[in-house]
């Protein structure tokens, strides 16, 4: 039996976990797109690609850090939120392109290219971290399964990767900070994070039987934790 406590004047951050195993890094990545392209997705806000191993480095500042020896990100959207964000939602032929439709640019990603640079680990290693731009919304998840792709092709049990997309569920209509689909390669995972349970038991079984639809799995798969 599942108690959840609600105090209407408290932001909760909290997400539901649905968590989807899978035998075949294609399978996984082939769900993830058909998700992301079918009309249970309403929008795609942000997209972030981490691939190799996890390092510890001593950053710039001298601070020790652990980051993937690479990382990808695109734009940022979001939901507008002032008057003046109003002014500025995407739409027209680019935004239904890129399914950015109605969220408004916030800023551009940590690189805007390419980039390789060396740096030490607290033992004295040099090691090389690569650096760089994905396209925005679905543009971006196509690119980065790609990548992910060419790797596997290289090397079929490469499984270093984790593919982070920030989504609109259709049927809340908002980005919320955990409304993620992580896919995982270490884990052969992927949770399609929904953080909007809180707005009711009917919308929220409706979006979970849309999304187990898509997948072509039970409900009951999603609901497991």
């Amino acid at each position: 039996m599942r108690v959840c406590y609600l105090d209407l004047e408290v932001v909760d951050c909290t997400a539901d976990p649905h968590i989807v195993g899978y035998d075949a890094v294609e399978k996984m990545l082939e769900d993830v797109l058909r998700v992301c392209e079918s009309d249970v997705v309403r929008a795609i806000n942000v997209v972030r690609l981490y691939m190799g191993n996890i390092l510890t480095i001593i950053g710039e500042d001298g601070d020790e850090l652990e980051v993937y020896e690479e990382e990808y990100e695109s734009d940022y959207y979001s939901d507008p939120i002032t008057e003046e964000d109003f002014k500025k939602i995407a739409k027209g032929p680019y935004a239904k392109k890129h399914k950015v439709e109605g969220l408004v640019y916030k800023y551009d990603p940590p690189f805007d290219k390419l980039t390789r640079k060396t740096y030490r680990t607290p033992n004295g290693e040099t090691v090389e971290l690569v650096r760089g731009l994905l396209p925005i919304g679905l543009t971006g998840v196509k690119k980065a399964i790609e990548m992910i792709r060419e790797r596997l092709r290289k090397d079929p049990t490469f499984r270093d990767f984790k593919l982070e997309i920030g989504v609109v569920w259709d049927e809340f209509g908002q980005h919320n900070c955990s409304d993620y689909i992580t896919a995982e390669g270490a884990t052969m995972t992927v949770d399609y994070s929904n953080q909007d349970w809180y707005k009711g038991e009917s919308n929220y079984m409706r979006h979970i039987r849309r999304l187990a639809e898509v997948l072509g799995v039970d409900p009951k798969v999603l609901l497991s934790e």
